[in-house]
């Protein structure tokens, strides 16, 4: 909520167009009218959250220090929530990128990933170089709930632990089409290592993850895929790939700080998995 929308404010505001009274605006929750101090930064994860607000995500607050994109609702047609944050009792699960990421400012598009396609002789490539790398994870992959699933898959390893050291590990084949055409399906994968302690029924999940984005680029339109009934560059369908080009691979890394509280009990838990 944008504290100059609170009753406080209006209050302080009426007695300064009646009586010229200065005012002398307290952040604190209790004046706001807020019942707890802290809350819990919730999303609509979907698309349209913009980028600094997916960053928030899951994330804990306090009313009288917030963030630089302000409390939840104070933006521009923001969409998110603020839920009343309670140690011992509220869940949350969020990831912050620790990686320095250089994108190369140049972003490729699709016709730059096809010319390379055809004239880069199968050299390698990272969505840093294309200047891709930011966009797939703040554009499409957090937006895309991914980002939620791998969570509750990492609070339910945790949950097998109970108390010491975490190491759980995935992978999974994603469509980025939307993101740009050219990427179409890509494998991401990743290792959190950690820990996990546990207290009144709650676990407090602490640790890394390094993700490895890996595909390949070759045969854009589907000629394989029609001729011979699959996409494999084999010895037999490598006629099949159009303009005469060569695959290359297309590989990320980045790593991100995973934070959580969560019940240690799934059935009373926001994060289950499998759901």
């Amino acid at each position: 909520m944008n504290v100059l929308n609170s009753l406080e404010y209006r209050k302080a505001f009426g007695n300064y167009l009646r009586r010229g009274t200065p005012i002398h605006l307290s952040l604190k929750a209790e004046d706001l009218g807020y019942p707890t101090t802290h809350y819990i930064w919730r999303t609509r994860g979907d698309p349209q959250v913009r980028p600094s607000h997916i960053e928030n995500n899951g994330k804990v607050f306090a009313w009288d220090n917030p963030p630089e994109t302000g409390h939840p609702g104070g933006d521009y047609n923001c969409r998110c929530t603020a839920e009343p944050y309670e140690r011992g009792d509220s869940e949350y699960a969020y990831q912050t990128v620790i990686s320095d990421i250089k994108d190369n400012p140049k972003q490729w598009n699709t016709w730059n990933f096809i010319d390379h396609f055809r004239n880069g002789g199968g050299r390698p490539v990272t969505l840093s170089e294309t200047g891709n790398l930011a966009g797939l994870i703040f554009q499409y992959f957090y937006p895309a709930l991914v980002i939620d699933r791998i969570n509750a898959q990492i609070i339910d390893a945790a949950r097998r632990v109970k108390s010491g050291p975490v190491s759980y590990d995935f992978d999974g084949s994603y469509q980025f089409i939307n993101y740009v055409i050219a990427f179409g399906g890509g494998v991401v994968g990743g290792q959190f290592t950690g820990s996990v302690k546990t207290e009144n029924g709650m676990m407090y999940i602490e640790g890394e993850i390094v993700y490895q984005y890996s595909d390949t680029f070759t045969d854009t339109a589907d000629l394989r895929e029609i001729a011979t009934g699959s996409s494999a560059l084999t010895p037999d369908s490598w006629q099949w790939t159009e303009f005469g080009g060569t695959a290359y691979s297309i590989t990320a890394t980045w790593t991100t700080r995973f934070t959580s509280e969560a019940k240690i009990n799934a059935e009373d838990s926001m994060y289950r998995w499998p759901e």
